[in-house]
């Protein structure tokens, strides 16, 4: 091939780089003017760790991402209903790339964990299969009306085995509010509720369990 890179972003004539194009310009060009799309794949794999013969050590990976939640809410003992007043979630997620679409991903997970946790189910009584959504139609997720205070507090430690010390946000980050749920719920009203989805129905029941014992 005539082209190269010049690793800054731009392909340029070999030996003649005064003629270059960013591929930025590239992409908008082949996109809305030809019609086309660029795609590409990549692969980052970090180095083998072997255990050492004395020891029988290994060197662990870094680019696991954590988090900690805690959640705010409110119970209806009467009810059973569950109100997520505020969520606090904090992410060590190694360096963020682009900040503010890793901050979107992590209000919309933190969001996606709370349906998890309160709504979402497609059979209500399993094994029993009575009763379960057919369609989004009668699918329960949360609403609008239903978002709750959301904090996100973003740490970054560079990862020394990931791709320019990043880690992934993605995989984890609607994990952390199902417990963290849950452990409000029970420091409410004092039941534990270890089946997910956490409904009014499951609490009432719980509530009255105890009250019998």
């Amino acid at each position: 091939s005539d082209l190269d890179t010049d690793g800054q972003g731009n392909i340029q004539v070999k030996g003649a780089p005064q003629k270059s194009i960013s591929i930025f310009d590239v992409a908008l060009s082949a996109h809305f003017k030809r019609g086309r799309s660029i795609s590409g794949r990549g692969m980052f794999l970090i180095p083998r760790s072997y255990p050492e013969k004395e020891t029988g050590a290994m060197k662990p990976s870094t680019c696991y991402a954590h988090a900690c939640t805690v959640a705010e809410v409110e119970v209806d003992d009467e009810t059973g209903e569950v109100t997520v007043l505020t969520v606090k979630n904090v992410f060590e997620i190694g360096r963020a790339l682009n900040p503010k679409m890793v901050e979107q991903q992590l209000v919309g997970g933190s969001w996606m964990g709370i349906s998890h946790a309160l709504y979402e189910t497609t059979e209500p009584y399993y094994p029993n299969r009575d009763h379960g959504g057919t369609d989004f139609n009668q699918y329960l997720m949360p609403g609008p009306g239903d978002l709750a205070e959301t904090e996100i507090i973003v740490l970054e430690r560079p990862s020394a085995d990931g791709p320019f010390g990043a880690k992934g946000p993605g995989e984890m980050c609607a994990n952390p509010q199902i417990p963290a749920v849950a452990n409000a719920v029970f420091d409410a009203v004092g039941v534990r509720i270890d089946t997910l989805p956490i409904t009014p129905e499951r609490i009432l029941r719980a509530l009255k369990a105890r009250a019998a014992s």
